[in-house]
């Protein structure tokens, strides 16, 4: 065993690419060695590897780079546990439950909808999977663009700016 240097690749994942229903009808095993790789699209294992034994973290030490690759975010000392928070890859509801981590960051639970979490987006950066970039960056602009009210044929930047005549 070695320290990891930041930034140094951990893993590439690789298998079958399903949809959620070809997953759905297949082993329920099959969900633990899925990693969802797009919208509605999973990658799974056709013949296990290590890379499908990493563990969720809520304060991890490696994070997704691109779609298939797990990196080091930080330097990992020998014989420390190598984990992700599936937050990074995870955008549906397949494989949610009660997080026994033990951070101090622990959410409690891993849920699909983790990834909508602002404070993950500024503490991973661009380590999310592509998909989820796409979701994030669509969220930032729904939520900096001015929404325009329309009052009495007038239009008002925000909804503060209406006031009842």
């Amino acid at each position: 065993m070695r320290r990891i240097e930041p930034g140094e690749r951990l893993a590439a994942f690789g298998g079958a690419v399903m949809t959620a229903a070809d997953l759905a009808v297949r082993d329920p095993g099959l969900r633990r060695l899925s990693l969802q790789i797009d919208e509605d699209l999973y990658l799974v294992s056709v013949v296990e590897s290590p890379a499908d034994w990493f563990n969720h973290g809520c304060d991890p030490n490696a994070g997704l780079q691109g779609q298939l690759s797990l990196v080091a975010l930080r330097t990992i000392e020998p014989g420390e546990e190598v984990v992700y928070d599936y937050a990074m890859t995870d955008g549906s509801p397949y494989d949610e439950f009660e997080c026994a981590c033990g951070s101090q960051r622990c959410r409690g639970r891993v849920s699909g909808d983790d990834w909508r979490l602002a404070e993950l987006w500024q503490r991973y950066g661009n380590h999310f999977s592509p998909y989820l970039l796409n979701r994030i960056e669509g969220l930032r602009r729904s939520t900096t663009r001015p929404r325009l009210v329309f009052t009495r044929g007038r239009a008002l930047k925000t909804p503060s700016q209406a006031r009842p005549r």
